[in-house]
């Protein structure tokens, strides 16, 4: 367990011992833990200015700017947990779940295309599939 925050609130983080043991999943790992604990900055590092992120059944984003808007304007988080991280070629994906402070919890599974297979390729397209209920 480690915990990184950019945020005021604290973000606790779970996740499995060989969480990151891959370059492009140590790049999701982190991705999660930036849009979670809301830290606009790191974020930016790795998104493509062009990035399309869709919240399936809610909104769509289009570019850095609106993404980084959406992600600095959510509630605080407690917790996130990452249940698993998979990668193949330019593509990628994490599931987990996450608490926020007013004690709702989150599944999610964010389902990742990279620009390119290159190890330093930004994120161009999310697509977040999020599943609410109070814990």
């Amino acid at each position: 367990m480690t915990s990184d925050n950019a945020a005021a609130t604290p973000l606790e983080i779970i996740e499995p011992e060989n969480c990151g043991n891959a370059p492009r999943a140590q790049v999701i790992r982190d991705l999660v833990v930036a849009v979670q604990s809301k830290d606009a900055e790191h974020l930016a590092q790795w998104l493509a200015d062009d990035v399309q992120w869709e919240i399936v059944g809610f909104q769509r984003l289009s570019g850095l700017t609106e993404v980084l808007k959406w992600v600095t304007n959510a509630r605080d988080n407690t917790q996130l947990r990452i249940n698993s991280i998979l990668t193949h070629g330019r593509e990628g994906s994490v599931d987990g779940r996450v608490t926020n402070v007013q004690n709702i919890s989150v599944a999610f599974c964010y389902m990742i295309r990279f620009t390119s297979t290159a190890k330093t390729a930004k994120i161009a397209q999310v697509r977040s599939y999020l599943v609410s209920r109070p814990i």
